[in-house]
């Protein structure tokens, strides 16, 4: 495996603009194109897909491109504060949004999970999975869903997280690693157990649950999914309480609700995820009307194995938003129970006033701190 820091090499991918079908908001969880043939098969570019967002922003952590053994590149994020860490924490992203807008959205230096742990001395790295944010799109996404099965599997996920675990020990020279799985990254993070044996120090299951979500994309296809920016907005939004006053729950008293969604949106869109050029594109809904609206691919995977959670033995943290609508109470505690760590080396919290999104809303800190005080314990 390597590690080209030097983004400028990977060629931008082109992408069938208009083709993709009806639009989805996903919840649980390549190849790379030539520019020389874009025109002659009336693809349109991609934007960001160099890893650098529009307007060159330099709040992105530092990039690593590691290759993994069947030569697919992944992006691999990193943000370290202090000069001699002693320990690394790799973070996990769900399903449907890549690791910078769930760890280090671009709303404050302070305000993303990546910032606040390595403000506490550890050396933070996030994985863009597969056909995710930066990371290199499965060769199946330059064409319509419907003309290939998912190419995405957690156990192939799982594979690369392994490899990213051995990158931090054997090259970058971190005895304890921690790792941090949120929403899909909880599923991910049970076939990492199920198909190797990565001896974390500790393990963080955020927003994860078992046996009350049917999770895994239908074998039989289509490839991926979509979302428009309005779907991505009306999900968060619906999680809130009844009467909840929106710009108090997520943004708290530092910003109002549409400062934090747009950031985390602009740091959604502006990946190899975004479908078109980078500017509202016409897309295709069920029934043929189109919607000129910013749109990204949701990315499909296969469960091929259970990934049952006794395999777990390391410390493990399972943690849920009070008002989490996605995750609920049965299946989270159903994932605590199922964890195979001793019950005197697992815990589980529960932290009041979020929801699925807690680890960008005004309790954040909270959240955080929970999974820091974990970790400090072992």
């Amino acid at each position: 495996m390597t590690d080209d820091r030097d983004p400028s090499a990977t060629p931008r991918r082109a992408f069938l603009a208009g083709t993709v079908g009806t639009a989805l908001v996903g919840t649980a969880a390549g190849a790379v194109g030539d520019d020389d043939n874009a025109g002659e098969n009336g693809r349109k570019h991609r934007s960001g897909c160099n890893g650098q967002r529009s307007g060159a922003d330099t709040r992105l952590p530092t990039a690593h491109d590691l290759t993994m053994d069947d030569g697919h590149r992944l992006r691999v994020w990193e943000r370290t504060t202090v000069d001699e860490p002693e320990e690394a924490v790799i973070f996990v992203h769900g399903s449907t949004y890549g690791a910078v807008s769930m760890f280090d959205p671009p709303l404050g230096d302070e305000f993303g999970w990546l910032p606040s742990a390595a403000a506490q001395g550890q050396a933070t790295f996030a994985p863009d999975m597969r056909g995710y944010g930066h990371s290199e799109p499965p060769a199946e996404y330059d064409e319509p869903p419907e003309a290939n099965a998912p190419p995405l599997s957690f156990e192939r996920e799982a594979l690369d997280i392994l490899e990213v675990t051995r990158w931090l020990r054997n090259e970058r020279g971190f005895d304890r690693v921690h790792y941090v799985g949120l929403s899909g990254g909880t599923w991910r993070g049970r076939a990492v157990y199920e198909v190797g044996d990565p001896d974390y120090a500790t393990v963080t299951l955020a927003g994860g649950s078992f046996g009350t979500l049917e999770i895994g994309a239908d074998p039989e296809g289509p490839a991926y999914a979509t979302q428009e920016r309005s779907g991505f907005i009306e999900r968060w939004n619906a999680e809130l309480p009844e009467g909840a006053d929106r710009d108090y729950w997520i943004g708290g008293a530092e910003y109002t609700a549409d400062e934090v969604q747009a950031a985390v949106w602009k740091a959604i869109y502006e990946t190899n995820q975004a479908i078109g050029d980078g500017e509202a594109s016409e897309t295709p809904r069920e029934g043929g009307e189109t919607a000129d609206e910013e749109t990204i691919i949701a990315p499909l995977v296969r469960q091929e194995s259970e990934y049952h959670p006794r395999q777990i033995d390391d410390p493990t943290l399972v943690i849920r938003a009070s008002s989490d609508g996605i995750i609920s109470r049965e299946g989270a505690l159903n994932l605590y129970d199922a964890v195979g760590a001793t019950d005197d080396r697992k815990r589980y919290v529960e932290i009041a006033g979020g929801t699925h999104f807690i680890f960008l809303e005004r309790e954040r800190r909270e959240f955080f701190d929970a999974v820091r005080q974990f970790q400090t314990r072992y």
